[in-house]
């Protein structure tokens, strides 16, 4: 007797945006300060090419003015290194894969008091927000410099962390692509990971003091047990673009329209069939030949 086995495909992956609950309440986010875009360019897993990815980030002022600042200086810096190609091929932007998937980047600078700005005099910093959920952008303070990690799980880190944002677009390829490249034992991606396009955008239209206020109101709510105050990650999975087309791929898997249609159809055949039964009968029955052998 022969003995078969069979080798199911293992899952290699560090995390996967399948394990998402995406009914999940987390608690409210504080107002956006300033957002970001984030285009990241890496070797695919999957086909081994390299490819872009591009995110959205929203800082939190109000909560760590200091940190938003430092990012947000971060990120012009960068946007001006780029537009005037002041970059090498083989430049790491994004230096490790951590166990649990998170991305980390950097050095970042620290801001002076006059570059941290209004925000910094209004408000002082608040490390409250914790790592509670997938795409937190958080701060980290090393003997090199600070530098920043894009999470991709609710796994706190070691050291002075602090949590100054979250990812509220392209955070599917984030965990399913971006977190699972190659990398060697110590996390280091085997192909460079770098920003290939990137843009801080401040929200002048807020009253920065009116939307902590009413930020701080919600969030109370909700720790009374008022979960309609919370917040899902089921709109933080896809870029607006790729929003979209799932939106059209689910309204036509799931619009009534249709099967109302379908519905309509065959009731008009079968009125049509009963209304008119005798005639369509009657003219099959009249072209049957009958076949007699002599």
């Amino acid at each position: 007797m022969f003995a078969c086995t069979l080798a199911l495909p293992v899952d290699n992956r560090r995390v996967s945006s399948d394990s998402l609950d995406l009914e999940k309440k987390y608690a409210p986010n504080p107002p956006a300060t300033h957002s970001v875009i984030l285009e990241v360019m890496f070797t695919d897993p999957e086909n081994s090419e390299v490819t872009a990815h591009q995110m959205t980030i929203d800082l939190y002022g109000t909560m760590v003015p200091r940190t938003v600042m430092d990012f947000s200086q971060y990120a012009g810096s960068m946007e001006g290194r780029i537009r005037s190609h002041q970059r090498g091929s083989q430049e790491r932007d994004f230096d490790k894969i951590l166990p649990n998937g998170a991305i980390r980047g950097g050095p970042i600078s620290p801001t002076s008091a006059e570059e941290a700005g209004n925000l910094a005099s209004l408000f002082e910093e608040n490390h409250s927000l914790t790592h509670d959920r997938p795409g937190r952008v958080s701060m980290i303070k090393g003997d090199a410099g600070s530098k920043f990690i894009i999470g991709t799980s609710d796994t706190s880190y070691e050291g002075d962390s602090v949590v100054f944002g979250q990812v509220i677009s392209g955070l599917k390829g984030l965990m399913d692509r971006l977190a699972n490249v190659e990398t060697d034992e110590d996390g280091r991606p085997d192909h460079p990971i770098t920003i290939g396009y990137i843009s801080s955008n401040k929200n002048n239209d807020m009253d920065p003091k009116k939307a902590h206020e009413q930020y701080l109101q919600r969030l109370s709510d909700y720790r009374n047990g008022d979960l309609e105050k919370g917040v899902t990650l089921k709109n933080c999975l896809y870029r607006s673009n790729e929003r979209k087309l799932e939106d059209i791929r689910y309204n036509q898997l799931h619009h009534p329209l249709p099967r109302i249609v379908l519905g309509i159809s065959i009731l008009m055949v079968l009125y049509v069939l009963a209304k008119y039964r005798k005639k369509i009968f009657s003219k099959s029955s009249s072209k049957i030949i009958s076949i007699r052998e002599d």
